[in-house]
């Protein structure tokens, strides 16, 4: 309830004009299972993106390698969106999907594209090599295949894993 509350301070009272959109792509086995959520851009979403992914994703019967593999990863993604995209200010949103199938998850995080110009946190971008890219790498460890693609207003990052440990569904 306390986060509820809090996350209400962070949404504007109008929604965006663009929301983030996800290229959720085709199925590639007979069952599958999936869930889109929303949330405003701030470091609380971050938590609870973790959380609804290890929910979800137990529940579907992955195993507890593929669980931790899948937070980790989608905790960079999304950090990634707050630091990099205007999801991250005032207003901003984020939205979450994730997709299981009996030996894979497929997780993706949208966000609301480039950062406006507003003096802060503007001297890095997604491109920079500075003092960042270790969450690439850290994805990439943790998925057997990642990767993302711009719409005209969205950055759509995401990851599968395949698991080959996952419980058969009934």
């Amino acid at each position: 309830m306390a986060e509820a509350r809090q996350l209400r301070g962070y949404v504007l009272a109008e929604a965006p004009d663009i929301a983030p959109t996800i290229d959720v792509g085709e199925p590639t086995s007979g069952v599958t299972d999936h869930t889109v959520w929303s949330c405003a851009g701030n470091l609380t979403a971050v938590r609870s993106i973790r959380a609804r992914v290890r929910e979800f994703l137990s529940r579907a019967g992955h195993s507890e390698g593929a669980l931790d593999d899948a937070e980790l990863a989608v905790s960079e993604l999304a950090t990634n969106a707050l630091l990099h995209s205007r999801s991250g200010q005032s207003g901003g949103v984020m939205t979450l999907f994730i997709r299981s199938e009996e030996n894979r998850l497929r997780v993706a995080v949208a966000d609301q594209g480039d950062r406006e110009a507003d003096g802060a946190l503007d001297e890095h971008g997604r491109e920079d090599g500075d003092d960042f890219g270790r969450g690439k790498f850290i994805v990439e460890n943790c998925a057997t295949r990642s990767g993302d693609y711009w719409t005209e207003a969205t950055h759509v990052a995401w990851f599968e894993i395949d698991d080959q440990a996952a419980s058969p569904r009934p």
